[in-house]
């Protein structure tokens, strides 16, 4: 049984017969942003809220009592961040997803390593919660699993390496093959054009920075300028600096937004 009563408001998606109701804990350590965000989710039909806890050790409590779908965290909590919450329940329920709240923006570029479905920057707009409400749809209507269960097959010059998108560093065209660099040093070469990997690895959050080169968001430290503004650099996680196109620049920064990054 859900905590709360949802009233009959469908904004969209009416539920279908046969579609399970998607139970929600929410995570908080401030009541009020509980309760505000309760209050949205009070409109959509499909989705109730299960439970509520202000701590890691409170939601991990209640996932011993009650079902749970999805876990909607607070990233800076008082009783444990939600990023340590995120790891325990990817390691006991890797069949719940999980949804970051953060109030400050740039604490999301930490936070994709745990496989989050979205990041929702507080205050939550109706607007913002109804995009990462689809996003929850889509993985549970398609029966997917959690992100970060999730692996990819690329071609290879020795066969075929199935591996987590996350292990990749980032992707580069030299001449008429494409570098597969990991984390960690190791690398493939591949005869598959960037366009067909582009477009695999596009639902893993990377990002075409540059006719050459495909990135991972998550792992983007700083974007500067190089020599008058007329080009530009990344800066990934591990010291790696990459060209950014001028075009890719402002592209890049859009999708950032999109996500919810604060960019200035």
């Amino acid at each position: 049984m859900c905590y709360n009563t949802p009233i009959k408001v469908q904004k969209w998606g009416a539920q279908m017969d046969g579609n399970p109701e998607i139970r929600i804990l929410l995570v908080d350590d401030e009541a009020e942003m509980r309760a505000s965000i309760r209050e949205l989710l009070s409109s959509y039909r499909r989705f109730c809220v299960a439970g509520e806890a202000e701590s890691r050790e409170a939601a991990l409590a209640l996932l011993d009592q009650r079902e749970v779908d999805v876990i909607f965290s607070d990233i800076q909590m008082a009783g444990g961040s939600g990023f340590a919450l995120a790891e325990t329940v990817h390691r006991i329920r890797p069949d719940i997803l999980v949804v970051f709240l953060t109030g400050y923006a740039d604490l999301a570029l930490d936070g994709y390593r745990y496989g989050p479905v979205d990041f929702l920057v507080k205050p939550v707009s109706r607007q913002r919660l109804e995009r990462t409400l689809e996003r929850i749809e889509e993985w549970r209507d398609r029966r997917a699993p959690p992100p970060e269960a999730v692996r990819v097959g690329i071609q290879t010059e020795g066969g075929y390496r199935i591996a987590d998108p996350r292990r990749i560093a980032y992707l580069e065209k030299s001449q008429r093959r494409i570098k597969i660099c990991w984390k960690g040093g190791s690398f493939d070469f591949t005869g598959r054009p960037m366009q067909e990997l582009e477009e695999m690895l596009l639902d893993h959050d990377f990002f075409r920075c540059h006719q050459s080169y495909l990135v991972p968001l998550g792992d983007i430290q700083s974007i500067q300028k190089e020599s008058f503004g007329r080009s530009y650099k990344l800066l990934l996680s591990g010291g790696t600096e990459l060209p950014l196109s001028r075009k890719k620049y402002y592209e890049l920064r859009d999708v950032l937004r999109e996500k919810g990054y604060r960019i200035r």
